[in-house]
């Protein structure tokens, strides 16, 4: 009789199961690095968020910003999770892209390598991961700050990812790297030296940031409010759960070293925003940045390519408050 009812139990959990799986919205997502802060779709994901707002996520992992951007704009993707350097440019240029949420609105490259001095650059290669990308916009805004022309001074490499970045430090193919952590301890660990810390300028940058087309956003509006909705509770578990966004960041870098997974999730749990709205000053210094290849970004309201309708939700209806529990 039991085994009979375990059978059965069995077989209505599986119809159970296959039928939620039908009533969820598809929806195809991606992140375009595999550094600490992208943790925070792998944490939605991980953590269930997705399905608990009525969505069926698929997450690709696509590398870098220019690569996601292409995937966005040819409908692969229904909403990126990616820098905004990428998405700007590609916005400047005609695409209809806009920022919906920054979960990261500040740049934490570090520029690692075998010299002691960014002036020790001159003549020598960096490792980026793709032109446009946040690796590339950081390493270009730290040579500028001190005097040296890329391309001309220095040369950039494209290298795909950050694991890219390590194999060329490695050959020496190139004499430094721009990182994000894990990889800057990582870096460090194997005896390479920190040359400019961009983090440490204070800049408002979308470094992660949730882009979805226009034309997307108007026909399914309800989606991306509930991807962004599962996105902000991701935030807060980010910064409430230290050990789950390690055991999830270790997952997903398949960096081994508690040490290092811990202090990347010290890293960035200050700097995650509560509330992760796009800003104007943000968007603003891409813009300039893109200028010196595209004189177009100079005269376009940075406004333009921002959506903060969903936050704004998410914000005045209280459920981001409720995320954080006064202690």
């Amino acid at each position: 009789m039991s085994k009979r009812f375990g059978v059965g139990f069995l077989i209505c959990f599986c119809l159970s199961s296959a039928a939620f799986a039908q009533g969820l919205t598809r929806v195809v997502s991606g992140y375009s690095a595999i550094s600490g802060p992208h943790a925070v779709l792998w944490m939605t994901r991980e953590a269930g968020l997705f399905e608990k707002n009525g969505l069926r996520a698929e997450i690709a992992y696509i590398r870098s910003g220019s690569t996601m951007a292409q995937a966005l704009a040819a409908g692969e993707l229904q909403i990126a999770q990616t820098g905004g350097p990428a998405a700007l440019a590609a916005a400047v240029g005609g695409a209809d892209f806009v920022i919906v949420a920054v979960a990261l609105n500040t740049t934490p490259i570090v520029l690692m390598g075998t010299v002691s001095k960014i002036e020790e650059l001159k003549g020598k290669a960096i490792g980026v991961t793709r032109y446009g990308s946040n690796t590339d916009m950081s390493a270009r805004f730290a040579l500028r700050k001190f005097g040296l022309q890329p391309d001309k001074d220095v040369a950039l490499v494209q290298l795909e990812d950050y694991p890219g970045i390590m194999g060329g430090l490695q050959s020496g193919r190139i004499a430094a790297g721009a990182l994000a952590d894990p990889f800057t301890d990582h870096a460090q660990k194997l005896g390479y030296k920190e040359i400019s810390n961009i983090a440490a300028l204070g800049l408002e940058f979308p470094f992660v940031s949730l882009v979805a087309k226009k034309s997307y956003i108007r026909d399914h509006a309800d989606v991306v409010q509930r991807f962004v909705r599962a996105y902000a509770e991701a935030i807060a578990l980010y910064k409430n759960k230290p050990d789950l966004a390690a055991k999830v960041t270790q997952k997903y870098t398949g960096i081994k070293d508690l040490a290092i997974l811990a202090s990347t999730v010290d890293f960035y749990a200050p700097k995650l925003s509560r509330v992760p709205y796009p800003t104007v000053g943000g968007m603003r210094f891409v813009l300039e940045q893109i200028a010196a290849q595209n004189p177009k970004a100079k005269s376009v309201n940075p406004e333009t390519f921002m959506d903060v309708t969903f936050v704004k939700q998410l914000e005045e209806s209280g459920f981001i408050k409720s995320l954080y529990p006064a202690r």
